[in-house]
């Protein structure tokens, strides 16, 4: 699985070829964009939830 800063980066670049690039091309990086960009907030959700859970249940705040 992709770490965090790894998607950031590829995030970063994709970003930058879409502004340069026209037409399908800068669609294609858009759309690689926000797919990039949802498995990344997907990681962090993740690692927020394994930090709870290593934590004894008492003490773990409620979900909003």
């Amino acid at each position: 699985m992709a770490t965090l800063e790894s998607i950031k980066t590829f995030i970063v670049k994709a970003k930058e070829k879409a502004k340069g690039s026209e037409g399908t091309e800068k669609k294609e990086s858009r759309k690689k964009v926000k797919r990039l960009q949802r498995k990344a907030s997907k990681i962090v959700a993740c690692e927020k939830r394994q930090e709870l859970n290593k934590k004894p249940k008492k003490d773990r705040p409620k979900r909003d």
